[in-house]
């Protein structure tokens, strides 16, 4: 347990406590008698607070807290827009939120003391910022500005409230219209600019090289190799066609890849024949990376470190070297490729039987794309049509046997864009789920679900009390409040008196299936995601809600996500029965480790993501202010409302201060602006047709102003 941890654990403990021995307290955090350094830190920590005057000390190491502390809490705060968010671990005020007003000089990251303020009954607990422990390491992107008198730098995130000074001296031969990124000075006084220092131009505001290499800094994220990577990596060489004693070969099988039509690199293919007693042997193959790096090498650390491939806009910035990625590793057609296979005896009714985990060889015998694979499906005519019909009918019946048995039916949307010479965006697709790709998950998800369960089986060989150490993907029931709150404006909007507490996911399954194709239903989907706990990964498995499987783990995508590696690699290491207790420590630590790393990365690649995907539409609304656009409301806040526009597919805000027909107010519980002589309200789903007003580079926003 780190010293921050522990100190903030003392503090929440004599909160509810009115005083406690030093051994009540070490019982009170998990510290054992037995575990002396962590004893001894505990001891130093409670004569640190003693000494700053945070707590008193009695006769026998008797503790309380001081008054003034009680009402204290120490957290990193998250701010968005006007809003400040503080978590604690202290009972009842497990969220602590600030207002803009309130904020003292604090940014987004940084490690801060909160004090509560006076509360209204029923309100969540308000706080102000009563003092900065740690900035974070802070560089802003943004665009440089004269005001006449002084530069200043622009943010592009929304999450800085502020613009910042740049005295004339740090602004690095940078001149206005810059994309620049400024690391933070200092900023002591509310009452003025906080000041930074100019580090890098990155372009004009407004040119698509500039914007979306500003993503890559903004987001530290890593196009190119170290040599020593590179030098590593140049001496792999791919499989021969030749026998392989200790692999299972699947070469005379007819093994095929469902790809994007746009796809690089192919990390699972599937097969499928036919058994004498009428069930199927299903190969769920997946690129074998773990035989190409080994643990520890310079590729592994990096590949560690960066966790997953990042997909923007104008790029992939890969996990690992495209050599490996997009060559050897990959399951390209026609060639001998090294797999780690699920292969699985299964009914047609989708009943698995039994099942292996094999290193494996096969050869890509056709490499499809989605839309070829949908047109077999459609028309019952193709390449391999037999083959491809099978696999979609048993696709169906998983699909239907995890929805009834707790999966939910959520349905998300992505985009690509096509762009020209000079990088900017021309046309935007809107990339659907369909048969053809519910056709791959399904037998994706299978194989996950399989490779998690399986780490039980090989525990029990191993004779172990606890299960050995694996990397799960879990996650967690959703939030009471927030569901209950987006169930509100589904009641609403399919006009029913539905439960909104203690929801199944099979009543979260009927009620998206009535928000079907209603102009609602994307938005009722987004804000239903949002409303549940984020996925992570894991060492230690509490099942996967959201699929509905009690066993979860991600083996299908090792060419791009770094747990996937990781388990194939322990699977491997455990399938040989030598795993000693000193290295089951170690690897205790090392997926406990991983797992926080690559869930950090996997936020971190997701807002990425969604910034460059933000800065590519205003590329195409640039074009289209002026124009009036027919949208649905997806967002309701105390500033406005956002609108995602019909043919755009984007987002936009149309700012409450535009709204002048009436004084409108934030009905918060309900998530309603309300206009106070009219009574006219926006919710989400609300349908309303805008104008394009302004596209603003400096904050990625597109304005909107009300049309009817």
């Amino acid at each position: 347990m780190k010293k921050e941890q522990i100190i903030e654990g003392i503090l929440s403990i004599l909160r509810e406590e009115k005083s406690l021995r030093w051994d009540e307290i070490a019982g009170h955090l998990d510290i054992i008698p037995e575990d002396e350094s962590a004893n001894a830190v505990l001891h130093i920590v409670l004569k640190e607070l003693v000494d700053n005057n945070v707590i008193n000390q009695k006769k026998k190491e008797v503790y309380y807290i001081k008054e003034q502390f009680i009402n204290q809490f120490q957290g990193i705060i998250e701010i968005n827009a006007d809003v400040g968010i503080v978590h604690t671990n202290v009972k009842n005020h497990e969220k602590v939120i600030i207002r803009r007003r309130n904020f003292n000089t604090a940014l987004d990251g940084d490690e801060v003391i909160v004090k509560l303020l006076a509360q209204q009954k029923g309100k969540k607990p308000r706080a102000e910022v009563h003092k900065i422990v740690n900035r974070a390491n802070t560089v802003i992107f943004g665009t440089v500005e004269f005001d006449g008198d002084f530069y200043f730098l622009v943010p592009d995130d929304t999450k800085y409230y502020i613009d910042f000074l740049i005295p004339k001296k740090f602004l690095n031969e940078s001149k206005v219209g810059d994309k620049v990124s400024a690391r933070f000075l200092h900023w002591e006084n509310p009452n003025k600019s906080p000041v930074v220092q100019v580090e890098e131009i990155l372009g004009k505001t407004g040119n698509p090289e500039a914007e979306f290499n500003s993503i890559l800094k903004e987001f530290n994220l890593k196009e190119s190799f170290s040599k020593e990577i590179v030098d590593e990596v140049a001496s792999t060489r791919p499989p021969q066609n030749r026998k392989y004693k200790t692999r299972r070969d699947f070469r005379d099988e007819i093994v095929i890849t469902i790809d994007p039509e746009d796809a690089r690199d192919f990390d699972d293919a599937l097969s499928l024949k036919e058994l004498e007693n009428g069930n199927y042997e299903l190969g769920i193959h997946i690129a074998d990376v773990s035989h190409y790096v080994q643990e520890n090498t310079e590729t592994d650390i990096e590949a560690r470190l960066r966790a997953t491939s990042v997909y923007l806009v104008d790029r992939v910035v890969p996990m690992l070297p495209e050599k490996l990625s997009n060559e050897i590793c990959s399951l390209k057609p026609d060639v001998p490729r090294y797999s780690f296979s699920v292969v699985a005896e299964i009914t047609s009714k989708a009943k698995v039987i039994s099942y292996e985990i094999v290193e494996s060889v096969i050869i890509n015998k056709r490499r499809y794309n989605y839309d070829e694979v949908q047109k077999i499906i459609d028309s019952k005519e193709g390449d391999n049509s037999d083959l491809i019909l099978k696999l979609y009918q048993l696709s169906r019946t998983l699909r239907k046997k995890r929805f009834s048995s707790g999966g939910i039916n959520f349905h998300s949307t992505e985009f690509k864009f096509i762009l020209n010479e000079e990088k900017y965006p021309i046309v935007v697709k809107e990339k659907k789920s369909n048969e053809a790709t519910q056709l791959v998950e399904e037998f994706m998800l299978l194989a996950n679900q399989l490779v998690a369960q399986n780490i039980k089986v090989i525990s029990k060989k191993y004779h172990a009390k606890e299960l050995l150490p694996f990397l799960y993907r879990i996650h967690d029931i959703p939030d009471p409040e927030k569901l209950k709150n987006v169930l509100q404006i589904v009641k609403t909007a399919i006009k029913k008196n539905i439960n909104t507490r203690e929801v199944s996911s099979k009543q979260l399954n009927e009620y998206l299936e009535e928000m079907k194709d209603r102009p609602e239903e994307i938005t009722i989907n987004q804000l239903l995601i949002r409303s549940m706990a984020k996925a992570e990964y894991s060492h230690q498995n509490i099942g996967h809600y959201g699929l509905g499987f009690s066993d979860y783990t991600h083996f299908t995508s090792p060419i791009r996500r770094y747990p996937d590696l990781l388990v194939h690699r322990l699977l491997k290491e455990y399938s040989t029965g030598k795993t000693d207790i000193s290295r089951i420590k170690f690897l205790n630590l090392f997926t406990k480790d991983v797992g926080k790393n690559s869930t950090l990365k996997e936020i971190n690649a997701a807002e990425a993501e969604r910034a460059s995907n933000k800065t590519a539409f205003m590329f195409l609304c640039q074009y289209q202010v002026g124009e009036v656009y027919s949208g649905t409301v997806t967002g309701v806040t105390t500033w406005g409302i956002y609108v995602k526009l019909d043919e755009l597919y984007c987002e936009g805000l149309l700012k409450i201060r535009d709204l002048i027909d009436d004084y409108y107010f934030f009905d918060e519980s309900n998530f309603k602006l309300i206009g106070k002589r009219t009574k006219k309200t926006y919710s989400f789903g609300s349908r309303i047709q805008v104008k394009i007003v302004n596209v603003d580079f400096e904050k990625r926003q597109i304005d909107l102003i009300y049309e009817g």
